[in-house]
């Protein structure tokens, strides 16, 4: 979102939501996999990508590209990654939460793919051109969700609120909001007015997680990492993410009552047993940066 307007799922932002579901779908092909996405691929065969995504992890031996090398690195980290806001969910609608949002949801099947108790409903957000996209797609697909689905088609720098309670959201009741890979593509001023809004609309006991990079701003001076993870990957990293410095996500909701952890991502792939060594042998810069994940509750206003 950095320079972004908008943008479908071929260009801007949207070319990492295709790039996503493909590394959920290589990392759903593992043996130790994380998650279980049987939706992903389907996305990669529906559009002529710019950029071509692996979509199974290699066989013992096979010669593996410099690019490749480099996607399939970062799917085990999306594996973590994805895991991680499955457990965050699950735990939040299992405690008696009934309503679900996830911002920027992309090509997120989690509506399709999880276990849902009954009465959930799953908001997701997201720009017009990738909310009618996936619904073309799982609609082709035949695939039918665990849950009630409600797709918003809303910019997430403008007025989503209105969007998502004109979609039926409750803001008197708890939700779980999940903001999956979403605040390094966002403006400084963008992401405090995001955590304002989300705070706004959240009654007590409701929660939020998300991830983020670790003084961001530091990419702004530093332009190795990013330069060499666009040469690498064929997905221009410098125009997307965005590099002002800004408030720190737990600094900014502590001061709003919510009672926050954190996590440096190395401690959330031990949790899952995952080791995310470059397996290639290759890699300088990891593909997630210095990520940390975080999870919040509003315990009372």
């Amino acid at each position: 979102m950095a320079g972004h307007r908008s943008w479908d799922v071929t260009t801007g932002p949207g070319i990492t939501a295709l790039g996503l579901a493909a590394a959920r779908t290589v990392e759903s092909s593992r043996p130790d996999a994380l998650i279980d996405d049987p939706f992903g691929a389907a996305f990669i065969r529906a559009v002529e990508s710019p950029v071509a995504f692996p979509v199974r992890w290699p066989e013992p031996g096979a010669e593996v590209g410099d690019r490749d090398a480099l996607h399939l690195h970062g799917s085990r980290y999306i594996g973590v990654r994805s895991r991680f806001y499955d457990d965050v969910v699950l735990e939040a609608v299992g405690g008696g939460v009934r309503q679900v949002v996830l911002l920027a949801a992309g090509l997120d099947t989690r509506a399709f793919r999880l276990g849902w108790p009954p009465g959930v409903t799953v908001y997701e957000l997201d720009q017009p051109q990738v909310v009618t996209f996936k619904d073309d797609v799982l609609d082709h697909a035949g695939a039918s969700p665990a849950c009630a689905r409600v797709p918003v088609g809303a910019d997430l720098r403008e007025d989503w609120p209105a969007a998502l309670t004109g979609a039926g959201f409750d803001a008197d009741a708890p939700a779980v909001w999940v903001a999956e890979g979403l605040l390094a593509y966002l403006p400084a001023e963008a992401e405090d007015q995001l955590l304002r809004r989300v705070d706004e609309h959240s009654a007590p006991g409701s929660r939020l997680a998300l991830d983020h990079i670790v003084q961001v701003d530091h990419l702004a001076a530093d332009r190795a990492p990013l330069d060499e993870l666009s040469e690498r990957s064929g997905v221009q990293m410098r125009s997307l993410i965005n590099t002002e410095r800004r408030r720190e996500p737990a600094e900014h909701l502590r001061a709003a009552g919510w009672s926050v952890g954190e996590e440096p991502v190395a401690a959330v792939a031990a949790r899952y047993g995952r080791d995310l060594s470059d397996p290639f042998g290759r890699q300088a810069t990891p593909p997630w940066l210095d990520t940390r994940f975080l999870s919040a509750v509003l315990d009372r206003r």
